[in-house]
């Protein structure tokens, strides 16, 4: 529709696996992508991560209350149960969210993963630049899940100088 020939993706956590399963798809199109915070598929240890996350009243108020504010508690709650509902359905599959689509990805590729990240351990980022062929790992030590926000200067100058 908006007649780009070719695009470059960031995608964080579910966008960054949105946008491994786009560079898969439709590997013409996509010219480089930056992904952080994604996993391919969902493990047991990630089963009990999100089952922590359930339950959105135990989250710590600086994280809470913007989402709460935008999208209405009541809302907001049970979004975040309907989604690790589903997340955690995707453990059962042989494939995995995405993994089989992996070596698929023909773009260069930078994952950049917080390996102080509560939400994604550090295999899944291993497991993606493992099988993303000729993928570039970056790590951040003192990285979490929302390292973007909390090191927007690093993170951007980071994306900025790989999508050149």
């Amino acid at each position: 529709m908006l007649k780009f020939k070719k695009v470059s993706l960031l995608g964080w956590s579910d966008g960054g696996i949105t946008a491994l399963i786009a560079a898969a798809k439709h590997p013409s199109y996509i010219h480089k992508m930056v992904i952080w915070g994604a996993n391919a598929y969902v493990t047991e240890e990630d089963e009990m991560i999100y089952q922590g996350i359930r339950d959105v009243s135990k989250w710590s108020e600086k994280i809470r209350k913007p989402l709460e504010t935008l999208y209405g508690y009541d809302y907001f709650a049970k979004t975040c149960e309907k989604w690790v509902d589903g997340i955690k359905q995707f453990k059962h599959l042989p494939d995995g969210i995405c993994r089989h689509l992996l070596p698929l990805v023909q773009c260069p590729t930078l994952i950049v993963h917080g390996e102080k990240d509560p939400m994604i351990p550090r295999f899944h980022a291993d497991f993606i630049h493992e099988h993303v062929r000729g993928s570039r790992l970056h790590l951040m030590p003192e990285g979490k899940h929302n390292l973007h926000l909390r090191f927007a200067k690093e993170f951007n100058e980071l994306a900025e100088d790989f999508l050149q």
